[in-house]
């Protein structure tokens, strides 16, 4: 597998596919997502004989709350 940054979403992707197919999908993932309002964390794209898989991950939300505060909902 190959990692890579493209615009600050880390990707995992099968060799055999150029920089330029992956850039060109990761892209439409990220348009997908932002157009669902979705925050993207991870892309995996895997080639299965003659199609990939495109497997895309949503950024974990954490959220800092004080005891005191969360006892009291």
């Amino acid at each position: 597998m190959c990692n890579m940054l493209i615009h600050g979403i880390p990707v995992e992707s099968d060799p055999s596919l150029s920089p330029e197919e992956i850039h060109k999908l990761v892209c439409e993932v990220i348009q997908t997502w932002i157009w669902e309002g979705r925050k993207l964390g991870k892309v995996e794209i895997i080639r299965d004989g003659q199609w990939m898989q495109v497997y895309s991950y949503e950024q974990p939300f954490i959220k800092k709350v004080p005891i005191r505060a969360a006892l009291q909902e």
